[in-house]
């Protein structure tokens, strides 16, 4: 019943995180505040801790949704622990029950009007229980859904959000968190001499130390052309615990491009998440994401072939929303890791993927059945290296086409000791022999931009493994397609040196029934329009303006033990609000080159916001395919001039909108600590620093 869950979770948030306590109606900071009026919300309307969260729940809902997540219990009194952490066991990889597909919302009438507030809940994924953040409360204002009386409750995704260009978004975001003071990452476990997170990283007047105030939130439209200013994707604002805040994005239709022709944006797959820095990681590992596609079957060729509920001449499409928690436990409780716990792989903790709030779940084809896997990478800091494999005949359940318990296609395991060349070896030599049994399929599209021919993987002509891994923030389309038998959706693994990703199965694949080959792979797609190409240096857009070089370099203090003794700069800074890193001209059509410093410890995903970009070189050689992008990692090694671990160059055109915006590392623990950078743009490149402030020296 609404009311008695109502309850229990203010019980909740009582035992675990804060004390109920009479505070005033809660503003955002002076500094980001905005004016009252249209997109400013009225907090004291939606203060609900003191009465109960207000949940209307369809019931069968509830019960797809038992089997991986759990609202409304308790937990033991304490969320800290001792000095020794515990092993945690590896998560259940039991097969687990059929593919949850996250709810939906859908615009209507051009626009999608909607209300999501965030709580603490808590949550069962895999063997574990644990308390974290989420968006478990959904009222539809305007729009249609996939759930009943308008309301939602209780999952990991939060729901997809439709839409088609020319739509707004409009996005009231109620923080029912409590309150930030009581909020900090608890005492750290696995770390000789492990500290309270803090760091003498960049943030100016207005920033956090990582590891506090966890509960300041945001909103952020990861990879949409939007305006980047308020109400729009704003990621500077904060909105604290009681606060809240009405987002509004305008997806361009027939917007103009310099050859005078007009664009839509790409319909493509992309995602939502929140976007405070210094908060950024904690938020998004513990689940605040949601996936947004926008749709355009008049002008997308994937968009015509397939959907979510696909009608005659359509093939089924499959959201796989693929999240990353990072847990520790210490004294039989389990939590959240802390920053410090994070950025020095703490011993006893465990790192994992799950999609969709499901650990290795059930999807189902037809042989020769063709469908769309829309891969979100909506984890926070390691990579992805998808394959798909076939479990031997001998090895699958004839009862249940599952394969049989205990069964694993991975005979190899991260290495015992860290930065070791012999173990690294052996585990890149057994991981590639395992690519080498994928059975082929096919990329059609990166970061929401559709390839003008599919892509065959595993690909066999990558100058640079960047061109294929998946990392936090980006996002892949797959067509697949299988013979009949039983398939395992696996990660290969990522040995990082200081800290190593386990080869996991992503999800189990039962292809079984009557063929089915009414769907076919395309041999070409249509490219978007607002992305054209640089083939033709003449045409109006494609004459570089300007030319930049940045430098990602990590600088570690000797014997640091946390967050403190890091350093994730750009150009030798870390972050600070008050300072203008990046100041583009309005209409510039710039060639960027990031410099990767360090060949160890040096992954990162970079991510720039509002433009995309078209990477031209990898380590002084062209990609083996274009590659539009908004996010990729950064080559880490193959290229040693002047002391760099790795390079990459791309062009991109910074089009229709002014404003201040960010790029950053997406291994978002490196964001929160440092690793980012203010854009703006202005026209005719007359930038001002948004405030005034004292920023960090260098390190």
């Amino acid at each position: 019943m609404p009311g008695t869950t109502g309850a229990v979770v203010s019980r909740l948030h009582r035992v675990l995180w804060f004390q109920v306590r009479p505070r005033p109606s809660p503003v955002l900071p002076a500094d980001r505040r905005r004016t009252r009026g249209p997109y400013m919300h009225d907090e004291n309307r939606h203060d609900k801790r003191s009465s109960g969260l207000a949940i209307s729940l369809d019931r069968r809902g509830f019960l797809r949704l038992g089997a991986t997540l759990g609202a409304g219990l308790l937990l033991p009194d304490t969320l800290g622990c001792g000095d020794d952490p515990v092993l945690p066991p590896p998560p259940n990889l039991a097969v687990a029950p059929e593919l949850f597909q996250p709810a939906w919302v859908r615009s209507q009438g051009r626009l999608l009007d909607i209300e999501v507030t965030i709580t603490a809940t808590q949550v069962t994924v895999g063997s574990y229980t644990f308390m974290t953040r989420a968006y478990t409360d959904v009222t539809v204002k305007q729009g249609t859904a996939s759930f009943e009386n308008g309301a939602y409750s209780g999952a990991i995704p939060g729901p997809t959000l439709l839409v088609q260009p020319g739509d707004t978004i409009r996005f009231t975001l109620i923080n029912n968190l409590p309150d930030d003071g009581s909020a900090n990452d608890p005492a750290d476990c696995g770390i000789m001499g492990g500290s309270s997170s803090s760091s003498s990283g960049g943030g100016g007047a207005h920033g956090h130390l990582p590891g506090h105030s966890n509960n300041t939130t945001n909103l952020h439209v990861h990879g949409l052309h939007v305006d980047p200013g308020p109400p729009g994707d704003d990621v500077l604002l904060e909105i604290p615990p009681g606060g809240s805040y009405i987002f509004v994005f305008d997806i361009p239709e027939g917007v103009g491009m310099p050859d005078g022709t007009l664009a839509n944006h790409p319909a493509g797959t992309y995602w939502y998440h929140p976007h405070v820095h210094r908060s950024t990681a904690i938020q998004v590992f513990g689940g605040m994401a949601g996936a947004i596609l926008i749709r355009d079957e008049a002008n997308d060729d994937l968009d015509k072939l397939f959907s979510p509920d696909p009608q005659p001449g359509q093939g089924k499409e499959q959201l796989l929303v693929l999240g990353e928690f990072m847990l520790q436990t210490c004294n039989g409780t389990t939590r959240l890791a802390t920053y410090n716990e994070i950025v020095t792989d703490a011993a006893g903790t465990v790192d994992f993927f799950h999609i969709n709030g499901q650990v290795n779940p059930i999807l189902r084809m037809r042989p020769s059945e063709v469908q769309r896997h829309r891969l979100i990478h909506a984890g926070f800091h390691l990579p992805v290296d998808v394959v798909y494999v076939r479990v031997p005949d001998d090895q699958v359940d004839p009862a249940t086409s599952l394969p049989k318990a205990g069964y694993t296609p991975f005979d190899y395991d991260c290495p015992a000791k860290k930065f070791d060349p012999a173990e690294h070896a052996a585990f890149e030599a057994a991981k590639n022999a395992l690519r080498a049994q994928s059975v082929p399929y096919v990329q059609v599209a990166t970061d929401g931009v559709t390839y003008a021919e599919p892509l065959p993987m595993p690909m066999a002509n990558a100058v640079s493994e960047v061109e294929y891994l998946v990392g936090p923030g980006a996002r892949v389309d797959i067509l697949a397609r299988f013979d009949a038998g039983t398939y395992q959706m696996v990660t290969l693994g990522y040995d990082l040196g200081f800290a190593c990703s386990t080869p996991q199965v992503l999800a189990t694949i039962v292809v079984e029934g009557e063929p089915d080959t009414s769907i076919q792979i395309p041999t070409s797609m249509k490219t978007p329009a607002l992305y054209p190409s640089f083939d033709d240096p003449m045409k109006p857009g494609n004459q570089i303006t300007n030319t930049r070089t940045l430098e990602f370099k990590v600088a570690v203090d000797p014997g640091a033990d946390s967050t403190a003794g890091y350093h994730f700069t750009i150009d030798g800074k870390e972050f600070c609000e008050g300072r203008v890193d990046q100041c583009v001209a309005l209409g510039a059509v710039e060639e960027w080159t990031i410099n990767n410093v360090q060949e160890m410890a040096s992954l990162h995903p970079f991510h720039i916001h509002v433009n995309s970009f078209l990477v031209t070189s990898i380590n002084g050689k062209a990609p083996a395919h274009p590659m539009w992008r908004d996010t990729i990692f950064l080559p880490k090694e193959g290229y040693d001039m002047n002391g760099f671990a790795g390079t990459l160059t791309f062009r991109s055109r910074f089009l229709h909108y002014t404003g201040s915006y960010v790029l950053h590392c997406h291994m978002l623990q490196h964001e929160d600590i440092g690793m980012m950078q203010i854009v703006q743009v202005e026209a005719d490149a007359a930038c001002t620093p948004p405030v005034v402030m004292m920023c960090p020296p260098p390190p």
